[in-house]
C-alpha cells in the first residue's frame, strides 16, 4: 500500500463531487482517502503501484466531449 496524491482541481460542481465520492468508494484498490492542506489534492491510500494508480486516476477526470457540427442539410462534418 502506498499513499498517492490525487489532483481533484477539475472538481467544480456538486455533481462532480458526488461522482468522485462514488468512484472512490467503488474502487477496491482505495483503502482510504484523506484531506490535505491543499484544496485541490486528496491523499489516497492505494493498494497498487504508481502506474496502476495513475491509470485509475485518469479514469476519474471527466472526458472532454468533442462537439460535432452539421451542415445545412444536417450531415455531420
Amino acid at each position: 500500500m502506498s499513499v498517492y496524491e490525487l489532483d481533484v482541481s477539475w472538481v467544480t460542481t456538486a455533481t462532480e463531487r458526488r461522482r468522485l465520492h462514488w468512484e472512490l468508494l467503488a474502487c477496491e484498490q482505495v483503502r482510504g482517502v484523506f484531506l490535505t492542506a491543499r484544496e485541490d489534492v486528496l491523499a489516497v491510500l492505494f493498494g497498487g503501484d504508481r502506474p496502476r494508480f495513475n491509470a485509475w486516476a485518469r479514469t476519474l477526470e471527466p472526458h472532454h466531449q468533442t462537439t460535432t457540427t452539421t451542415n445545412e442539410q444536417g450531415a455531420l462534418q
